[in-house]
């Protein structure tokens, strides 16, 4: 028996007939982007789970998408239930919403921007169908005669038109009625929307209403309703589809009604049986809703590519068991950093197909001044192109630990410019973003700019095609203790291999441990993003995790006792979050465990912290059939949770446990972790494009969208049971947590990808590779 995925491929194109009122406009490439493409994304340790979450709940029903919605898709588009259902989009302009007396949709809107969305009303839950015909049709009038242009849109991706039409609106209400025919793989989230931003010829508008009535979308021939999307076959077998080294612990899980109760491992070059493996009771799993079991097959070590097989849920990916089957993948994975480079020419022997000219080379302002400032370099953060200080840091962080732990791993051969030099490539390519931090930190004051970015997320473009004003966001205090941190680690790094660099980075380190002296009861309420600005906004409320990491790194890398006697006073720092951007709490604490000299009653409450974490996703794990550690809901950028967790556990091997787990334990589970993020988990998926059997071909990924290929070597989000941008909401309700993952550009909460996903991959692979 096979599972089935779903997928969701969307292009665009529509045959429209106008039928009233109104300009036809051809549509434009794009409108909009991202309202919120960045949160803390996840916890470093596993969520409790809610109630809600660990009951026993039914199976998902049969989808009913066959079954065409009848009458107005619209919900309340009379407005009898007031403004239920819609919202604004609002990027630099000002409006809000209201329901007269009539039971009319007013937006008042007290400014209109600079752009044509900078007030954008938009309508979502709704679907539109291959070859089915609709009628839309609405009623609106504005208080002052201005442009209004409305759009049926893709929710995600390049944010084109299916179909857009410009109005002249006026004090008198008009009605204006359509009718268009989709052409196109059917849209389950869709966005309606009326941008009422700024407009050539309108002239200053000041503040006016425009009122919205009868809104009206309804199907009005289904006959030549295309087929459903192809669906995607996965197995009721589930391995790492990279791969095992020979000594790895390598577990299959199984799942179904029946599963049996023994499996055979098969090499495939022969098709003969090289182990028969005992599978254990099955149990319901319940972050997949599913009935699982396990089958451990550690003892096979013989180099070779294989399958798991039996009689009941059938069999497996390939796989391979070899000493060097992680080599590539660790390249690639350090390799999407250096094609994330900001600033400089990518060219096309190293970048291939993401080859582009220097990008995002002007001077940005500083946000409120007429100052400018050179900030170029570094690597673009996600899947847009701005840059932030505080989700570098993090980065940076892992990598240089990695480098630190495990340095026989890294070579001068990973094919960016600087391969050959003599110094390891990943030390060349942390220096890169390191290079663009200190053009962030503010001379004069010490404190670091939060970000760089434009005012809006750019469209899918290629990065040199975003040409908008630089803006850098003002100096936060998270940002300025995570640079301290990074600074002063990069101070000990690279002091055997630069050490003007070296003294360079321990001087900035310095430099902003004084701003945070200074400002240590400052910005409380942490970052905020200005009005102008809706790019990510990385807020953090607490930053006393970033002051103590940064003073531990400055204490291990000078031995300065104040340092020590300063960190100390922290006390108890927390446990709650630990390797995040937002909560780094373990930086922290690992960096003074591994100090030459520490305070022993201290050390010892920073190891209890570390083992309590640990216990935590040891409980997950023992009750995950897939061997996740997280427990209860999966958070935005989950597998940044599981890739964090791994490096928990290969960070308390580093340190010698002194739990009561055997030896070897942390770094078994380590690698369940990476098999997790390879293809054992429940939505069958090598969480990593271009590796495994299935894995991501649609990434919320400017440059992979722009052209149409997917950029090797990508760690994406995966499950976010939260369901956080629309796509999720209107594909995965209803799911098991760990199985709210969709392989669509449109969903960035689920398939966006960051430098700091990257990131503890590569220390995690570091670790098992060594």
């Amino acid at each position: 028996m096979k599972r089935k995925l779903m997928m969701a491929l969307l292009c665009a194109s529509l045959t429209v007939s106008l039928l009233a009122c109104g300009k036809r406009e051809t549509a434009e490439e794009t409108v909009q982007t991202e309202s919120v493409e960045e949160t803390d994304t996840a916890s470093d340790e596993p969520e409790e789970a809610t109630d809600e979450t660990e009951k026993e709940e039914p199976a998902k029903e049969e989808s009913k998408e066959d079954e065409l919605p009848v009458g107005n898709m619209i919900k309340n588009g009379d407005f009898k239930s007031g403004t239920d259902r819609w919202n604004t989009y609002k990027n630099g302009g000002e409006a809000s919403l209201r329901t007269n007396d009539d039971e009319q949709l007013e937006v008042d809107i007290t400014d209109v921007g600079n752009l044509d969305y900078s007030v954008q009303l938009y309508y979502d839950g709704f679907r539109l169908d291959t070859g089915v015909t609709y009628k839309f049709a609405f009623d609106l009038a504005a208080s002052k005669p201005r442009t209004v242009v409305w759009r049926l849109q893709i929710n995600g991706g390049d944010y084109h038109a299916y179909f857009t039409d410009t109005i002249a609106a006026t004090e008198e209400m008009q009605h204006y009625e359509y009718e268009l025919t989709m052409e196109e793989v059917s849209d389950p989230s869709p966005r309606l929307c009326f941008n009422l931003g700024t407009y050539e010829g309108d002239g200053d508008l000041g503040e006016h209403i425009v009122t919205l009535d009868n809104v009206d979308l309804e199907i009005t021939d289904a006959s030549n309703r295309a087929a459903e999307a192809e669906e995607i076959e996965t197995p009721d077998i589930n391995i790492n589809q990279v791969g095992y080294q020979p000594g790895d612990i390598k577990i299959a899980t199984f799942r179904g009604d029946e599963i049996g109760d023994s499996f055979e491992v098969i090499d495939t070059a022969t098709g003969k049986s090289v182990f028969t493996g005992q599978i254990t009771k099955a149990e319901k799993n319940i972050s997949s809703r599913e009935n699982c079991a396990t089958g451990d097959f550690s003892s096979v070590i013989q180099p070779g590519t294989y399958q798991i097989k039996n009689d009941a849920c059938g069999e497996s990916y390939e796989f391979k068991i070899g000493d060097d089957v992680y080599r590539d993948l660790l390249k690639d994975a350090v390799r999407m950093l250096y094609l994330q480079r900001c600033g400089e020419e990518l060219s096309e022997k190293q970048a291939g197909d993401f080859a582009h000219p220097a990008c995002h080379t002007g001077e940005a302002v500083v946000y409120g001044t007429d100052e400018k400032k050179d900030v170029t370099g570094g690597w673009h953060d996600a899947g847009d192109y701005g840059r932030y200080v505080v989700s570098g840091v993090k980065a940076v962080a892992d990598i240089l630990l990695a480098y630190e732990n495990y340095p026989d791993v890294f070579g001068d051969d990973m094919d960016i410019p600087e391969s050959g030099n003599g110094t390891p490539d990943v030390l060349d390519e942390a220096r890169y973003e390191l290079d663009w931090m200190l053009k962030m930190q503010d001379s004069a004051s010490g404190g670091v700019y939060h970000k760089v970015t434009c005012a809006n997320f750019p469209s899918t473009v290629m990065p040199q095609e975003e040409t908008e004003q630089l803006i850098l966001s003002p100096i936060s205090t998270a940002a300025t203790g995570d640079f301290a941190a990074v600074m002063a680690m990069a101070g000990r790094v690279y002091k055997e291999v630069d050490a003007a660099f070296a003294d360079t980075c321990l001087k900035a380190a310095e430099k902003a441990i004084g701003y945070m002296d200074a400002n240590a009861d400052a910005d409380r309420e942490g970052f905020k993003n200005p009005q102008e600005i809706v790019t990510g906004e990385y807020p953090d409320t607490v930053v006393k995790d970033e002051y103590f990491w940064a003073l531990a790194e400055l204490y291990k890398t000078t031995g300065d006792k104040s340092y020590e006697e300063h960190l100390k006073q922290f006390g108890s720092v927390g446990a709650t979050g630990g390797l995040g951007w937002a909560n780094v709490d373990f930086y922290g604490m690992y960096t003074y465990l591994t100090c030459e000299q520490t305070d022993a009653d201290f050390a010892d409450k920073l190891m209890k912290k570390f083992s309590f974490a640990l216990d935590n996703m040891q409980e997950a794990l023992d009750a995950d059939a897939y061997g996740s550690t997280i427990k209860g809901a999966y958070p935005w950028g989950s597998n940044m949770t599981i890739a964090n967790n791994g490096m928990l556990y290969l960070m308390m091997e580093q340190l010698g446990t002194k739990m009561k787990l055997q030896s070897g334990v942390n770094l078994s589970n380590a690698q369940r972790q990476l098999s997790y993020l390879l293809g054992t988990n429940a939505n069958s998926y090598c969480f990593v494009t271009g590796y495994g059997s299935l894995s991501p071909e649609h990434t919320h990924h400017r440059p992979s969208q722009a052209l149409g290929e997917t950029m090797k070597g990508m760690l994406v989000g995966g499950p976010d049971s939260n369901l956080e941008d629309p796509y999720a909401k209107a594909t995965l309700k209803g799911q098991a947590a760990a199985k709210c993952y969709a392989d669509n550009e449109q969903s960035y909460s689920c398939n966006e990808v960051t430098i700091y996903w990257n990131s503890p991959l590569i220390y995690l692979l570091a670790g098992i590779m060594k």
